[in-house]
């Protein structure tokens, strides 16, 4: 059994960190003056969680299937079934139920075709469409296994190079395809509608990054540690380039924060290189670290409890949301701060909970996690 690599599991946690300030951020838009610092920290900084997921993704993958490796596709995609689409499943009813108990209506699920439309494109609850993206990941993982052993056949830095522009064009292609589903057939709108939900090329080079973190890890991550102030420096360009975007647009267009959002999320040219140079420093920076301290231990405190604080943080902010309303609590930037770490606290004892309980039942952490033990 291949030995767990540290420095992957605390960018898990990060990773985590991340997502939940992501989604935090629909809380300062609920200010009467929303704060556009507070707001870019939450909905722009911390747009590396996602990607670097997939980039974890991928480091696992490819440490047990390196190019190479006989993959029995069968066996491959029964397992990953029971690890990521069986708890998939289980969230995507928990949140049906309970958006429909909420906001009656709300999700047009009780037909078959409209259950069916829910699921396959992860529309169930705003963060499950990661889920979906990875479920494609699995199914074409063996192209992108064989893809790799070309890469390191003829050249690996001439593969990433070329993969690195194809991930630019292509995302931008994607964002900006000229064209609206109207003008398409009916059978296709879906497709283009939801093309952010589904597609992993979107992600690809990212993805493939954590395999090339996996076939070379030592020399991956001797080049991080070693190189480190210079990983640091394009760190904090990445950093300079998409805040200096956000507030450029902000201040000399005038764009709304939402716009500013969908402007520089992960897949534009500011977000996909900001994520590329988080995942090397966080990466850089965890290698490091060979002595634990408050810091490590409270990261992998996070990591170790990630994958229930993904599934059940929506549920505990759309509380937050509905207390808030309900008592008439004008959110303010000090409250919106303070929500993202109520949020954290509740969701790791939730997962705790859910864990004492789960190692009783063993189908319902099979439901829960993907995990039979």
């Amino acid at each position: 059994m291949t030995e767990r690599n540290k420095t992957i599991d605390k960018l898990r946690g990060i990773c985590m960190l991340g997502v939940l300030g992501i989604h935090t951020g629909s809380l300062v838009l609920m200010s009467v003056s929303p704060n556009q610092h507070l707001y870019m920290l939450f909905e722009i900084l911390s747009r590396y969680s996602v990607p670097a997921f997939f980039f974890v993704s991928g480091y696992g993958l490819f440490c047990h299937y390196k190019p190479g490796t006989e993959i029995n596709y069968r066996q491959f995609i029964k397992k990953r079934f029971q690890s990521s689409g069986i708890p998939y499943l289980s969230w995507s009813l928990f949140y049906m139920v309970y958006f429909t108990t909420v906001v009656p209506g709300c999700i047009p699920w009780f037909s078959p075709l409209g259950l069916l439309h829910i699921l396959f494109w992860g529309l169930a609850c705003y963060h499950l469409y990661f889920m979906i993206i990875l479920l494609w990941f699995y199914a074409f993982f063996p192209l992108f296994q064989k893809l790799l052993g070309v890469m390191q056949k003829y050249s690996l830095k001439a593969g990433f190079a070329a993969l690195f522009f194809f991930q630019l064009l292509f995302n931008y292609w994607t964002m900006h395809p000229g064209i609206t589903s109207q003008q398409l057939p009916i059978i296709l709108q879906d497709f283009f509608t939801y093309r952010l939900n589904y597609l992993p090329l979107h992600y690809l080079f990212i993805f493939m990054l954590g395999g090339l973190a996996a076939v070379k890890e030592k020399e991956f991550f001797k080049t991080l540690t070693g190189n480190f102030k210079s990983v640091s420096a394009l760190y904090v360009l990445s950093i300079i380039y998409i805040c200096g975007s956000y507030y450029y647009y902000y201040y000399q267009y005038g764009y709304d924060l939402i716009s500013l959002t969908n402007t520089f999320q992960q897949l534009s040219p500011q977000g996909f290189i900001y994520t590329i140079a988080s995942i090397l420093f966080f990466c850089g920076f965890f290698a490091r670290k060979k002595t634990e301290n408050y810091l490590t231990r409270a990261v992998d405190f996070i990591s170790d409890n990630s994958m229930l604080v993904y599934f059940a943080h929506p549920f505990w902010l759309s509380m937050i949301e509905r207390i808030s309303h309900h008592f008439g609590i004008v959110m303010t930037t000090k409250r919106a701060a303070a929500s993202y770490i109520i949020l954290l606290a509740v969701s790791l004892v939730t997962s705790i909970v859910l864990k004492k309980i789960s190692a009783k039942i063993p189908m319902l952490n099979l439901l829960l996690t993907g995990r039979k033990k």
